[in-house]
């Protein structure tokens, strides 16, 4: 389907305005002299006026990045007016198409090199590729031309000026939303369309944002002093389509629901009203798309299920239900989802925006899983106690689990230095578990076990097979000198608690992979592999730790290991270089692949596929105890 245009001359600038347009899903022409629909990530925008139009307008030098539209579109085109003020050198603008986030989309771009060029490009896990060009096109500042980028299953094409220029190939993305990238330009943007060219009558979706999932350029697999760079595919949440019917006894809400509604299916009522009236064993169904808020959702201390009989909170079908706070300000008091009752399950919901933590736990014996929070203003997900009355570890929250969470990208304005993907600490009690979590991009750590002298020791914590990576700035290279960057912190001002952590890895943070932080205890670390972080992949200073079978390789500085050495099963990084108390080596050789690779699955389960895995000929395979057991972690 084509958009067709006539155009009109509006001073010195030329904007297509459209008159008749065909299964059209979004547009935006600005002139409520706002860009609400847009999310803007980098540069600095603003809806200014020209000509008697209101254009939204990327001024800085730096690259300018603003989203909008809904993750599930798949093919469509999008179609948009763009005038450059300035290429400030030779530099490139694009309209953006199945764009997931700043790291992942397929664009239109207009550059003045080589006398105008005119490209298809892809940027997938941050790393960029023309799939067609053509040069000595006119491209000219101050000249408005109407961009379209038509994506339908493999097939790209671009248009400029509703000729056809460029077609390409490719099937990486499949689905996201629109965006606009001014790459070290000055650029306008105006008249932006979106239209279905699938078959069959389209059904427009809600204007919500992609999921983001933070991703840079691979490089080659290096050799033991290099350090490469972190690889994620990009998260693609399906299309948001029934795929169960409704259930009886439960309560369904929905972003346009009501208080006063019944909370049937047709007449989905809010998550607050639906909180105070489930019964245990109940379930809250969130419909698919974005729900708005500017204060925290509660479920207070009296609000609690049983352990048979639970209280959930749940995606219905594959929707994707994403609570979205960013109109909080940025404050300790405005979390997004805080949980003081018991016996809760919250399992598929998106967390984002939140002026303090994404989710906190106060209450005992909750399940959170298959959830993503991110960009919060402090940690992503929170454990801790919720009164400062309740002095006692008995009264601390307990025997949570933690399930398939990922929480990346949040970042803390003030200092930068309390954003944690994952933040169980201070005043918690026992038996609260991490289990095949991802920890990514945070500013501060990726895990953060911090006891405190005024309070005394906590719960012992146990991770499990999970993740923490690229942790000390977020992944649009938010950072402060506060950041710490650790994998896997895991205590405080020597206070010994003996937490447990298994087949879990860490690389490629800006500090340690795991570090004591000043534990004394003895802390079980049992089939952990740390690679390429910046400082040391072990750092345990002080007390009686117990290690088994951990793998350290390629570190910025030598592990630090005080405690016991297992049987001689740990392989350590000291004095750069491999060493083992009975003569087990490691290098680059031991791995199938040192490109990281790191793939979140709509379940929430993730794999790495050959990354970090060893050789079948590696003599670290098998050299474990019991005998038989790998060095280092394995993962499916």
């Amino acid at each position: 389907m084509v958009t067709l245009t006539t155009s009109l001359v509006l001073g010195n600038l030329v904007w297509s305005n459209p008159t008749a347009q065909a299964a059209n899903i979004f547009s935006n022409d600005f002139e409520n002299e706002n860009a609400d629909n847009w999310t803007s990530t980098t540069g600095t925008w603003s809806v200014v006026e020209e000509g008697g139009n209101h254009v939204y307008y990327q001024s800085s030098q730096n690259e300018g990045r603003s989203f909008s539209g809904s993750y599930t579109w798949t093919d469509y085109s999008v179609q948009a007016d763009v005038k450059i003020d300035d290429f400030n050198g030779t530099n490139r603008t694009y309209v953006c198409g199945r764009y997931v986030d700043g790291n992942n989309y397929y664009a239109a771009s207009l550059s003045n090199s080589n006398g105008g060029t005119l490209e298809i490009r892809k940027k997938v896990n941050g790393s960029s590729s023309t799939l067609a060009s053509k040069t000595d096109f006119p491209i000219t500042t101050g000249t408005a031309y109407t961009v379209r980028l038509e994506l339908s299953g493999d097939s790209l094409k671009m248009y400029v000026n509703d000729v056809l220029q460029l077609n390409a190939h490719d099937n990486i993305l499949t689905a996201g939303g629109i965006g606009l990238v001014a790459y070290k330009t000055a650029a306008k943007f105006d008249n932006i369309n979106v239209t279905d060219i699938t078959t069959g009558t389209p059904t427009p979706t809600p204007t919500i944002a992609p999921t983001i999932a933070p991703t840079v350029a691979p490089t080659a697999t290096p050799t033991a002093s290099a350090t490469p760079t972190a690889t994620v595919a990009p998260t693609v949440t399906p299309t948001a389509t029934p795929t169960a019917t409704p259930v009886a006894g439960s309560i369904y809400v929905a972003p346009n629901g009501l208080d006063s509604n019944t909370g049937t299916f047709g007449s989905p009522t809010t998550l607050a009203s639906a909180i105070t009236k489930v019964a245990p064993g109940e379930t809250i169904y969130m419909r698919g798309g974005v729900y708005t808020y500017s204060s925290t959702i509660i479920v207070g201390q009296d609000n609690s299920g049983s352990s048979n009989l639970r209280k959930n909170i749940a995606a219905y079908g594959t929707e994707k239900p994403i609570l979205d706070f960013y109109a909080q300000p940025f404050d300790p008091a405005q979390r997004g989802l805080q949980i003081y009752g018991n016996y809760w399950k919250v399992k598929g919901l998106e967390i984002r925006g939140s002026g303090d933590n994404g989710i906190f736990i106060g209450g005992n014996y909750n399940i959170i899983e298959n959830v993503e929070t991110h960009h919060n203003r402090d940690s992503g997900l929170q454990i801790s106690r919720y009164a400062s009355s309740l002095t006692s570890m008995s009264q601390w929250p307990s025997y949570n689990q933690i399930i398939g969470v990922y929480s990346h990208d949040n970042y803390d304005p003030d200092n930068g230095e309390d954003a944690d993907g994952f933040a169980a600490k201070l005043t918690i009690g026992p038996g609260n578990v991490f289990d095949k979590c991802i920890a990514a991009w945070n500013t501060d750590d990726g895990w953060d076990l911090y006891s405190k002298s005024e309070t005394g020791p906590i719960g012992v914590v146990t991770i499990k097979n999970s993740i923490s990576y690229k942790n000390g700035q977020t992944s649009d290279g938010n950072s402060t000198e506060n950041s710490d960057g650790n994998g896997f912190k895991l205590g405080g001002e020597k206070i010994a608690v003996n937490h447990i952590v298994l087949n879990s890895i860490a690389f490629q943070n800006k500090k340690h992979g795991f570090t004591y932080n000043s534990n004394p205890g003895s802390i079980q670390l049992t089939n952990n592999t740390s690679w390429s972080n910046g400082q040391s992949n072990f750092a345990f200073d002080a007390g009686t730790h117990q290690f088994t079978n951990n793998l350290s390789f390629a570190g910025g500085s030598s592990d630090k290991t005080s405690g016991t050495d297992i049987l001689s099963t740990n392989v350590w990084w000291k004095s750069n270089a491999s060493t083992n108390a009975k003569g087990l080596v490691a290098s680059a050789a031991d791995f199938v692949s040192l490109t990281p690779s790191v793939v979140r699955n709509a379940d929430g389960s993730f794999s790495l596929g050959s990354f970090l895995k060893l050789t079948g000929g590696s003599d670290l395979t098998g050299s474990g105890t019991p005998s038989g057991t790998n060095i280092g972690a394995t993962f499916p």
